[in-house]
């Protein structure tokens, strides 16, 4: 597991309030909970940063695959 550090932060009451019933109604801290929303946010970040990558991949995709109709 990775090594874990402190980090304070200040949220809204309204998202204070709902991290709060989400605590309760699945036993998950908050603690947790931000983690693994900031984990899920930096997988969809580089996920995202990847697509131009795939784009390029496909646009050679298809235009080998124009080249073999000819």
């Amino acid at each position: 597991m990775a090594e874990m550090v402190r980090v304070n932060t200040r949220i809204s009451k309204t998202l204070n309030e709902w991290l709060d019933e989400q605590t309760e109604e699945t036993g998950v801290s908050k603690s947790t909970q931000i983690m693994l929303a900031l984990e899920n946010y930096r997988r969809e970040k580089e996920v995202m940063g990847r697509m131009g990558e795939m784009e390029k991949l496909l646009q050679k995709l298809q235009e080998f695959s124009g080249e073999k109709e000819s």
